[in-house]
Formats: C-alpha cells, structure tokens, sequence
C-alpha cells in the first residue's frame, strides 16, 4: 500500500532511564524546528515520550533518543493479505 509522504507513522513509545534525559531529548528534537517528526511526553509515564515521524525520519529521530540514553520501542505487526 502507498504511504503518501506527509503522512506519519503511528505514535509509538520511546523509553529513558530518567524523566531528565526524557526531557533534554523532547528539547532537542524541539531545537530541530522540522516537520517531519513529532514528540509529547507521556504524562502518566515520566521516563516515557510518544513519538511518531514521517517515512525516512526513524534512524534520525532514534539517534537523538539514544544520544540521550533513550530507545524507542517499535512493536512489529504482520499484516495479514486480504482476499477479495
């Protein structure tokens, strides 16, 4: 199926060994001023952000997260063919 490329992946979870390194990372893709990828802390989850970016834009977004101790957990799906 085609990804049009203004559109973002799905929110997934990007996890921290403190709720300070979560924050120096949410201030640095801040600093980024692009579009292209997209982060919110996640407020019952202090360690934890919500992050999501468009087609191409992972290996960046994951190099600042783990530049701040962090990782970004990406659940894997199989995707079932439909049949007509």
């Amino acid at each position: 199926m085609f990804v049009p490329v203004a559109e973002f992946g799905p929110w997934t979870a990007a996890r921290f060994q403190s709720q300070e390194a979560r924050d120096r990372f949410l201030c640095s893709v801040a600093a980024l001023q692009t579009t292209d990828v997209d982060v919110n802390p996640m407020p019952d989850e202090g360690r934890a952000a919500l992050v999501r970016w468009r087609p191409g834009q992972f290996l960046s977004l994951n190099d600042v997260a783990y530049a701040h101790g962090g990782r970004i957990i990406v659940t894997l799906a199989r995707r079932r063919a439909r049949l007509a």
